[in-house]
């Protein structure tokens, strides 16, 4: 009977000792709940090297302002700060109360540096009014940074890793937004965007697709030494700043058309694999730099209807 009792024992401690203690303390581990609760008492949130257990719903902060019958506004008047933090959860920053939409703003500084998202990131229709960091951050599951508006001077998504589709579509992204040394398995999407700032997508690889249709950089854009394995794609741009794609690797189709570019454009040193296409884009006053360009066969190279226009060949406006 005494050695049953032992082994009951024993069994009863194993349990508890497997299944118990909350998230703090399994795996270095905080709950979402805790981190909203942080923010509804205005705590700056700076949390390092912690494993945040559950799903994280920035829009469930209690600071709710009403934009319309049909949208309202998540306000967090705090920075917010992760830093080698891994998220087993999906981050959002888009929910619903009683049927109305809630979108989130953030009024101070974000970020997630070396963050691991285990799960899909979702920061759809954000509005960051200071920088944003999200260098060496990992998304494993979908990246989506769709209709967001960034208006600090910095915003940092270098060396960061995506592992499936990366998304940063019909956004305006008014300072400096840096994407060097970044690399990207699947696909990745600009599509409609606006970058008022200089665009620093230099020594970038991606093996998906790469779209660029519709953006309008106001500024610099520079691509210098990226590899691109699936096809490339700026159609219905416009440029009118430094365009620089020196050292630039193509391994798919290249699509620049119907595109216009306003400053200087470099292709030197860069070879296309496939189709490269610049056929109805127009040069504004300078010729691109084809210095040392390859690619696989001259008819590869499309310049169907593309235009190099001078200043001296602009009427004046008839009065």
């Amino acid at each position: 009977m005494k050695n049953l009792l032992v082994i009951l024992l024993s069994f009863l401690l194993l349990t508890c000792s497997c299944t118990a203690g909350p998230a703090g303390k399994i795996n270095n581990g905080i709950s979402a709940s805790e981190i909203i609760k942080s923010i509804d008492r205005g705590k700056a949130i700076v949390i390092k090297g912690k494993i945040i257990t559950d799903d994280l719903d920035f829009s469930q902060v209690k600071n709710i302002q009403v934009f319309s019958s049909s949208n309202q506004v998540a306000v967090i008047d705090v920075p917010v700060t992760f830093l080698d933090c891994i998220f087993m959860g999906k981050v959002t920053t888009n929910g619903t109360r009683k049927n109305i939409s809630v979108n989130t703003t953030f009024m101070h500084s974000l970020t997630f540096e070396a963050c691991d998202f285990r799960q899909e990131a979702d920061f759809d229709n954000i509005t960051v009014e200071a920088n944003v960091n999200f260098t060496g951050a990992i998304f494993r599951g979908m990246a989506k940074f769709n209709n967001i508006t960034f208006k600090g001077r910095n915003n940092f998504f270098t060396a960061f890793t995506s592992e499936k589709y990366f998304s940063m579509q019909e956004s305006l992204i008014h300072g400096f937004v840096d994407f060097f040394k970044s690399e990207i398995t699947g696909k990745i999407s600009f599509q409609s965007t606006e970058f008022r700032g200089i665009a620093r997508f230099s020594d970038i690889n991606v093996n998906g697709t790469t779209d660029f249709s519709l953006t309008r950089f106001r500024d610099d854009a520079l691509f210098t030494y990226s590899g691109f394995a699936g096809d490339f794609r700026m159609t219905g741009s416009v440029l009118q700043g430094r365009f620089d794609l020196n050292s630039v690797d193509f391994q798919g189709n290249t699509y620049l058309t119907d595109s216009k570019f306003f400053g200087k454009v470099n292709f030197s040193k860069t070879s296309a694999k496939g189709k490269f296409d610049l056929s109805q884009s127009v040069f504004m006053g300078n010729q691109p730099d084809f210095t040392e360009f390859s690619a696989v066969s001259q008819d590869q190279v499309i310049t169907l209807g593309t235009k190099i226009a001078t200043y001296n060949e602009l009427i004046p406006f008839a009065q």
